[in-house]
């Protein structure tokens, strides 16, 4: 029998899926409910806030989410540019397996809730923070400045999520790989040069 814990876990990540793929305002509990398999009464029970502070776990699922990736890219990467492009590769391969409806974990919601609302801007600033110091974090041991490490993760973050919003357009990786790659050059330009310095 799952315990109680199994069961907020399993609406958390239901409903970062959802977000991701419908938006904060197209997403309910029911919804959640149904893709999580989890008891119709737990809803308040372990989200006495309601939708809201579900949606704020599920902000900070992003964080995690994204921290992981960067992870596991960073385990078949032995530079800066091979680290994006084995993100890309995962990031695109999702993509792909959810028929283009799985973009950014947080993009939707971003352009629904950001613009009106202080505390959801505040949460989506901190996984943006998150994804950037994970980038940085590989970026600096592989010899990259700490200045531009930075840059570099922020442009990274860019491109990923223009990138994406393409793909998404397109129903097809096709934009995504090929702006990829455009910044994986501009990358290994960058590590060439920094290794080339004096």
């Amino acid at each position: 029998m799952p315990r109680r814990s199994d069961s907020r876990s399993r609406m958390i990540c239901a409903a970062a899926e959802l977000f991701r793929q419908r938006g904060y305002h197209a997403t309910t509990f029911s919804d959640v409910v149904r893709e999580s398999g989890a008891p119709r009464g737990s809803t308040y029970f372990h989200f006495p806030g309601g939708k809201q502070e579900l949606a704020r776990e599920a902000i900070a699922r992003a964080g995690d989410e994204m921290e992981e990736l960067v992870a596991e890219a960073a385990r078949h990467a032995g530079d800066p540019g091979s680290l994006v492009r084995a993100l890309a590769q995962i990031v695109a391969s999702r993509l792909e397996r959810s028929g283009y409806q799985s973009g950014c974990a947080i993009a939707t919601m971003i352009l629904e809730l950001a613009p009106g609302d202080d505390e959801f801007s505040a949460d989506f600033d901190r996984v943006f923070a998150r994804w950037r110091a994970a980038l940085v974090t590989r970026f600096e041991p592989m010899g990259i400045a700490p200045g531009r490490a930075v840059v570099l993760a922020d442009l990274t973050m860019s491109v990923f999520e223009g990138a994406l919003v393409l793909s998404r357009a397109a129903r097809s990786t096709e934009p995504f790989t090929t702006t990829i790659e455009v910044l994986v050059s501009a990358i290994d330009h960058e590590a060439a040069s920094q290794s080339a310095a004096p």
